[in-house]
């Protein structure tokens, strides 16, 4: 198999015990967080993508303290910081009144509190920041336009079978494989006979625009949730401010249509939505503005995306086999109720790679490690995840309780101190 060898050698990690080859499938953020967390142990990385260059889909994400304490150990703090949002606030406020339920502050009170910020960024930019970075060590080599179908672990080893251009069939060994290989992981479905994601039964139309392009009383510095019967809607700022990324959630329930992946019609959808009750003024001549001067994806302002879903890990054996580890979504997919997708493919990485330096002369046993913990935790964010999304859409007597409890208790409704206090503690390197 061809491989492209980046490695700058613009670090060059001290040996750190027994170096390891790993070939790690998958060129996403999961992917390249791995590569960077072992490359930085001195490990050898073979990183292989599917797609002929590495790219990101998506518009925004949501980079929790916990997460950013990881890349902060990795040294990328002052790339962050240069691409990054700093909200100053997560709100809740009711998507048809726009009175708002909760709120509490971020800024520097998540640094005082959990010791780092909580940030937004578009996903690109924080894939580029990874992918430069993955891109500087002199242990990775990469190839794009293949990908691995099957493993078979002996003993001590693993040999990979892969895919690659014009037809091109090939194995790989090495010590371990990595499967990194996102929602619709070939692996997993291949080596742990899991079921494939399935539907979820809700849509997320999102779109991107210019601060600028906004007057005044639409654009934001804060993480707002609109709430409301089977919909909602997360607005935050991304870019250093300069964009609002705007995401609506909606149940097929409401929808009443087939959903699809790609553009989407947002004033058609719109109608259809509020032809029962009128959302509040101010998304209105957001969603509006959005489909006026958004930042086109694919041609499009707006984009369609069925969300998917799997049942939550039970076990350690649900994200791991012999010498072969799942990461990121291809581990543990989650809806997007709580923002964590991302950073549990962060804090994946930082664990692997403190689970091998516990276990430097022992990989079997540092994946062992590695499943136990994170199985507890991964489970538990993918339930509470789940657990939100039924909490965004309640409607009559259960949503007047959420409200309440916004209202009266909101630091205890929307602070995760379990979350963001928690998770692998990373060693300043």
């Amino acid at each position: 198999m061809p491989i492209c060898h980046v490695g700058m050698h613009a670090f060059t990690p001290p040996h750190m015990g027994h170096a390891y080859s790993f070939l790690i499938a998958g060129g996403g953020i999961a992917g390249l967080s791995a590569s960077i967390a072992l490359s930085m142990q001195g490990h050898t990385i073979k990183l292989i993508e599917r797609q002929s260059n590495f790219s990101e889909v998506g518009a925004g994400l949501q980079i929790g303290p916990n997460a950013w304490r990881c890349l902060r150990a990795w040294g990328l703090e002052d790339d962050l910081r240069e691409y990054c949002s700093l909200p100053n606030a997560l709100m809740a406020r009711d998507l048809h009144d726009g009175q708002t339920l909760g709120q509490v502050l971020l800024g520097a009170r998540s640094v005082e509190r959990y010791g780092a910020p909580y940030a937004t960024f578009l996903r690109a930019d924080l894939h580029k920041i990874l992918l430069d970075r993955a891109k500087q060590s002199a242990f990775l080599s990469c190839a794009n336009g293949y990908e691995a179908i099957d493993a078979n672990s002996q003993d001590n080893t693993i040999t990979v079978d892969v895919n690659g251009p014009h037809g091109w069939k090939g194995q790989v060994d090495a010590d371990a494989l990595i499967a990194a290989d996102g929602v619709f992981s070939t692996l997993k479905t291949r080596i742990l006979s899991k079921e494939p994601a399935t539907p979820s039964g809700m849509t997320a139309f999102r779109g991107t625009i210019k601060q600028s392009a906004l007057p005044e009383r639409l654009r934001s510095n804060a993480v707002c949730a609109w709430l409301g019967k089977h919909m909602h809607v997360v607005i935050y700022p991304v870019l250093r401010n300069e964009w609002l990324n705007v995401v609506l959630i909606v149940s097929e329930k409401l929808l009443q249509r087939p959903t699809q992946r790609g553009p989407a019609d947002m004033q058609a959808t719109l109608e259809s939505l509020t032809r029962k009750k009128p959302i509040h003024h101010e998304l209105h001549d957001l969603f509006l503005a959005l489909q006026a001067h958004g930042q086109p994806t694919h041609g499009a302002r707006w984009t369609e995306w069925p969300l998917s879903i799997c049942k939550p890990i039970r076990s350690a054996e649900d994200i791991t086999s012999g010498r072969t580890v799942f990461v990121g979504d291809a581990a543990h997919p989650m809806v997007p109720f709580l923002a964590q997708g991302a950073a549990m493919a962060i804090e994946d990485a930082e664990q692997l790679q403190q689970s091998i330096a516990q276990n430097p002369d022992d990989l079997t046993a540092a994946i062992a490690h590695f499943a136990q913990i994170r199985a507890l935790r991964c489970a538990k964010v993918q339930r509470q995840s789940l657990r939100n999304g039924k909490i965004f859409h309640m409607s009559g007597a259960s949503a007047w309780a959420r409200d309440t409890a916004l209202h009266l208790a909101p630091t205890w409704a929307m602070d995760k101190p379990w979350l963001y206090a928690q998770g692998p503690v990373p060693v300043t390197r």
